[in-house]
């Protein structure tokens, strides 16, 4: 691992333990009790969001897959698409060239 996939990593799993950290806090009552179990889904994920933006989480959920699991290699869709289109423009001019020697 190079330097910088060290840094995404222990960042990425900052940021998922700190919205952990505040599921926790937000399914925790004041006493240290579990939750309310009398709480809808909606107020249950209202009280996650507020305590994850305390935290400094500024989305209200989960992070981003790209957030926790970062791409350790470069993307190839641009070599492969580019190689697609000179295979298929090769394809083109062959057949025209081979239609003007075997009927021209």
């Amino acid at each position: 691992m190079n330097e910088n996939d060290t840094s995404s990593s222990s960042s990425s799993s900052s940021v998922w333990s700190r919205y952990r950290q505040a599921k926790q806090e937000a399914l925790a009552s004041p006493g240290g009790e579990e939750a309310n179990p009398d709480l809808t889904l909606e107020e249950l994920e209202l009280a996650i969001a507020e305590l994850a933006a305390s935290s400094g989480l500024p989305e209200t959920g989960m992070p981003p897959r790209s957030t926790v699991h970062p791409v350790k290699r470069p993307p190839v869709s641009l070599w492969f698409y580019s190689t697609l289109l000179f295979l298929f423009a090769a394809l083109v001019i062959g057949m025209i060239w081979w239609g003007r020697k075997m009927y021209g």
